[in-house]
C-alpha cells in the first residue's frame, strides 16, 4: 500500500529541524517516489541519538518512507558502533535491519546476496565516517571502499547519496577598485569570487565518490550539504 500522503503529512511536522539537511531529503524522497516498489534502501551509519534531527535522523526518515511505500520495501543499516545501533533499535520500526558490523565488510557481504537473489536497490545512503573537514581523505577514501563493495548492484536508477560532502569552490578576493568588484558586490558584498579554474567539486565524505563517479559518467543529482549520484553501470 502506498500511503505517502501520510508519510509527507509526517515530514513536513519535523522538516525545518533538519536544517541544511532538508532540502536535501525533499529531493531524495520525491527521487524515490518515482521509483517502482519495493523501495529498497541501504545506509551506512544509523540513527545514533534520538529526535536530534540536525544530525539527519536519516534511519527513522527512511523508515516512514519505506512504511509508507509498504509491499516489502525495507530499510537496511550498518554502524560499527553498538551503542549506535542499540539507540536505532529501540527508535525504529522492526521493518529495519539493522547490523552492527564494519560497513565495507557489511556491503560487500550483502552485495553477493542481493546479486545471487536479484535483489534491486532503490538507495544507498552513505554515512558510516565521521569526517574532518581540516582533512577529508580518511572519510572521502572510506566511502569510496563502500561504493567498490557495492560497484556490481548500482544501476542506472539507483540513487547514491553521501552525507557530509557540500560543493567546495577556489575564490579570489576581489580588487574593491576594479569594475569586476563592483558587478561583484550586487551578489556577495564584493568580497569573493569564484574561480573557473579550476571547477567547484565536491569536498568532504563524496570528494573521491565524486571523482569516481565523474570518470565512469555518472549524473550528479544534486548537491547541496548531501551530493547524489545516478547512473552507474548504464548497461
Amino acid at each position: 500500500m502506498n500511503d505517502n500522503l501520510n508519510f509527507y503529512k509526517w515530514f513536513e511536522t519535523i522538516a525545518s529541524k533538519l536544517g541544511d539537511r532538508e532540502i536535501s531529503f525533499r529531493k531524495i524522497f520525491k527521487y524515490l517516489d518515482g521509483l517502482p516498489t519495493p523501495i529498497i534502501i541501504v545506509e551506512t551509519g544509523c540513527l545514533r541519538v534520538q529526535g536530534n534531527f540536525l544530525d539527519g535522523q536519516s534511519t527513522l526518515l527512511f523508515d516512514k518512507y519505506t512504511l509508507s511505500r509498504g509491499n516489502k520495501s525495507k530499510v537496511y543499516t550498518v554502524d560499527i558502533n553498538l551503542n549506535a545501533t542499540k539507540v536505532c533499535k529501540e527508535t525504529v520500526s522492526n521493518n529495519v535491519e539493522i547490523t552492527t558490523e564494519n560497513s565495507v565488510r557489511y556491503l560487500n557481504n550483502l552485495y553477493q546476496k542481493f546479486f545471487t537473489n536479484k535483489t534491486k536497490v532503490s538507495m544507498f545512503y552513505l554515512d558510516s565516517f565521521d569526517v574532518d573537514w581540516r582533512y577529508v581523505y580518511p572519510s572521502a577514501a572510506h566511502h569510496l571502499k563502500e561504493v567498490t563493495a557495492i560497484n556490481k548492484i548500482l544501476n542506472k536508477d539507483t540513487l547514491l547519496v553521501v552525507d557530509d560532502a557540500s560543493a567546495t569552490a577556489n575564490l579570489s578576493q576581489s580588487d574593491p577598485k576594479s569594475k569586476q568588484a563592483a558587478d561583484t558586490q550586487q551578489s556577495n558584498n564584493g568580497l569573493w569570487q569564484i574561480l573557473k579554474s579550476p571547477a567547484p567539486t565536491i569536498d568532504g565524505k563524496g570528494f573521491l565518490v565524486h571523482e569516481y563517479a565523474s570518470h565512469v559518467e555518472a549524473k550528479l543529482v544534486f548537491s547541496h550539504y548531501q551530493a547524489a549520484w545516478s547512473g552507474f553501470n548504464k548497461g
